[in-house]
């Protein structure tokens, strides 16, 4: 006898399949959007985190140099002497006004909207290799670069002098004879501290002077030599405006200082590679492309993603409390002697563009007084952000 067997369904049937199918897409899908969505989220937040940080080391570079702008030591203004071989007044490294009776009037400057580095400086800048530069032009980093002031940005310059530690440890015998400089205790001093063509300063409460060393002076007690003629821009004479004299060789007790003349000046440019605009920084230094060469007057790209800089001048116009009475332009400053604050507006963009992102359509970019388009007639997608900040110059507050 034949017994009948009922065979079991094996395998899947079409229908539960495709719900298999569909089910799995549905979860692909899910876990796709989640990845993209992470992805967008962690570009953002990265894009946001590299913008904060750029503007964050800009506006804390700029603004502590404003914040020194004007420091002679505990010199009155009055009393500084620049033994600088300067031509024009409106020089990077010129200190003082030859106009203003030797009173210090250039330890801030500004220029307005990129047409001229000095509102009032009509003259050729001379570059550290001898080069005439236009006014709104300056040397770049390497040779035959010349790097051009953003057109619609502003720029400023700020002087000041900066502590090195050292003290004058012996009398000098005469106006011309050279500066013995020690360390103060507990100082650390660094090496190459004292280079042959740097800028230097000696100061005390009666007087002030800025010159370019001559000579190395790379042991203790550093013996700082300002022949004239030597160098570039080198010193006008060997004579400085005093003799300087010390407390019985003690060089902690001693009541001159010996500083470093620092000499900045900030600018928009375009980069010639990237051709996106960035921060730039005037100086004159050793520079880092001629390592071992005497120091020069070159441009340094600071950071990128730095659209547009404008500034308003506060201006003490009465002239007796050191207290701003109005903001205004560069162009509009009546006595850059009686600036006593800055505001400081920047906007910063991304480096990179977002393909994934909607396009900046935002063209009026509002920068103090100023209404900003960085992209006239075209659209991008970069993140944009605008800082502001009102900087105090303290030393030109003290200084009544």
């Amino acid at each position: 006898m034949n017994m009948i067997f009922q065979k079991k369904q094996q395998g899947l049937t079409l229908l539960e399949l495709l719900i298999a199918m569909l089910i799995g897409t549905l979860l692909i899908l899910g876990a796709t959007s989640m990845f993209i969505a992470n992805k967008r989220v962690y570009k953002e937040v990265d894009y946001q985190g590299r913008l904060a940080e750029n503007a964050r080391f800009a506006m804390e570079m700029m603004i502590r140099d404003l914040r020194m702008t004007g420091f002679i030591g505990c010199a009155v203004r009055q009393e500084i002497n620049n033994n600088l071989d300067i031509a024009d007044d409106k020089e990077l490294l010129s200190f003082v006004s030859k106009t203003s009776g030797g009173i210090q009037s250039n330890s801030i400057e500004g220029s307005e909207s990129g047409a001229e580095w000095e509102p009032s400086n009509s003259a050729d800048l001379t570059a550290a290799d001898g080069n005439t530069e236009t006014p709104s032009t300056i040397p770049g980093s390497t040779a035959n670069n010349d790097v051009t002031m953003l057109a619609g940005s502003d720029a400023f310059t700020i002087r000041f002098l900066e502590d090195t530690n050292t003290n004058l440890c012996v009398n000098m015998t005469n106006a011309q004879d050279k500066l013995e400089a020690g360390a103060q205790t507990g100082a650390t001093i660094p090496g190459g501290l004292f280079i042959d063509g740097g800028l230097y300063a000696a100061s005390d409460c009666e007087a002030t002077n800025i010159f370019q060393l001559t000579a190395n002076a790379s042991t203790e007690p550093f013996q700082l030599l300002h022949a004239a003629g030597s160098g570039i821009p080198g010193n006008k004479t060997s004579s400085l405006s005093k003799q300087y004299t010390t407390s019985g060789g003690n060089c902690n007790a001693s009541p001159v200082d010996i500083h470093i003349f620092r000499a900045r000046r900030y600018f928009i440019a375009v980069d010639q590679e990237t051709n996106r605009p960035g921060l730039y920084r005037q100086v004159f230094d050793i520079n880092a492309n001629s390592p071992g060469q005497a120091p020069v007057e070159f441009a340094e790209r600071l950071i990128d993603g730095v659209e547009n800089i404008q500034i308003l001048y506060g201006e003490d116009t009465t002239g007796n409390d050191r207290v701003a009475d109005t903001y205004v332009d560069a162009n509009s400053v009546g006595d850059w002697v009686n600036v006593v604050s800055v505001k400081l507006a920047v906007l910063f963009a991304t480096v990179e563009e977002d393909f994934s992102a909607p396009f900046d359509t935002k063209n009026d970019y509002q920068l103090l007084d100023q209404t900003i388009d960085p992209t006239p007639g075209a659209n991008d997608r970069r993140r944009r952000k605008v800082v502001e900040a009102t900087v105090s110059l303290r030393n030109r507050q003290l200084s009544l």
